[in-house]
Parts: C-alpha cells; structure tokens; sequence
C-alpha cells in the first residue's frame, strides 16, 4: 500500500486482522506442537510436516474447533450462571476470540484429564482451572471487552473481537 491508495475499507480490514490472527495462531501451534514433541521425546523435534499426511495432522493438531464448542456448551455454559451486568462480559461468539478458544481448550484438556478422576478431582478443577479461566474471560478487560450484551444471548451492538497483541518478525 502506497501512501497515495485509498484506506480500506472496514471490511478489507477485519479480513486482514483475521488473516493475522490465524497466521498468529497457526504460528503459536506450532512452536507449542515443537515443544511438546522436544518434552516428550527428549531431543529437538524433527520437521514433521514433509512426510505427515493430512490425517496425521488431524490427529496431532490436538484443538478440534466443533468438538471444543460441543464441549463448551454442554460443560461450560449450561452450567454457569453469572449476571451480564455491570462489567461482566461473555460473548455468544466466544469461538472467535483466538483468546478465549485457547483458555477454553486448555480447561477442556484439564477437564479432560481431572473428570474422571475420583475423590475431589471435580472440586480441584472448579477451584484450580474453572474459576480463574472464567475471571479471565468475563473480566472488563478480557477478550470480550467489546462485545456488547444487555441480555445473556443476544447481542445488541454487534461482535467486535479485540486485536491480539502485536508481533513482527526478527530480521
């Protein structure tokens, strides 16, 4: 873009911020997957999308966007209840807040992991996962920030997800 083009519109914007998030997340993944793989294996992981085919990368991927809304829904907001008043915020679109669908998958694996257990497993996850992810999340500067709600389903003055944090590349 040369100083002499005309600004782009609001919606080439959000289609490039949304281009930036993804390339941010996809980037994140994958430094994650590498250090898990070095944790797990005990050396440097290996570049393993040269010989992976794509069922393998559905397999290694680990977030399942459809599974962790189900999950989500059936776990997570069928069971709170918290006045959206005041500085409460939750946006019915949670799953486009790159923010929220990290916090969410991290307490769907701790879930996952806690659940079956016995004993006070389910009590150590309210405390120790739940109750913070959700401070984070419904909190005034959280990921729903702008993302206005008078009632607990419907939006009144539409979805706006925040920018994530800035980033560039080393040179």
């Amino acid at each position: 873009m040369t100083p002499h083009d005309p600004p782009p519109t609001t919606d080439a914007r959000l289609v490039a911020e949304l281009c930036a998030r993804v390339q941010a997340l996809e980037a994140w993944r994958t430094h994650q997957t590498d250090l898990l793989d070095q944790l797990l294996n005990g050396m440097p992981a290996t570049d393993q999308n040269s010989s992976a085919t794509d069922e393998d990368e559905d397999i290694d991927d680990g977030l399942d966007v459809d599974n962790l809304i189900v999950w989500v829904h059936d776990t997570i907001t069928s069971m709170i209840a918290r006045p959206l008043r005041g500085e409460l915020t939750w946006c019915p679109s949670w799953w486009e807040h790159p923010e929220a669908v990290f916090r969410l998958e991290a307490l769907r694996r701790a879930w996952t992991e806690l659940a079956p257990e016995p004993g006070a497993a389910m009590s150590i996850w309210i405390r120790d996962h739940l109750d913070p992810c959700l401070r984070e999340l419904l909190t005034p500067l959280g990921p729903f920030a702008d993302c206005v709600h008078s009632e607990r389903y419907r939006a009144l003055n539409g979805h706006t997800p925040i920018a994530t944090l800035p980033t560039r590349t080393p040179e």
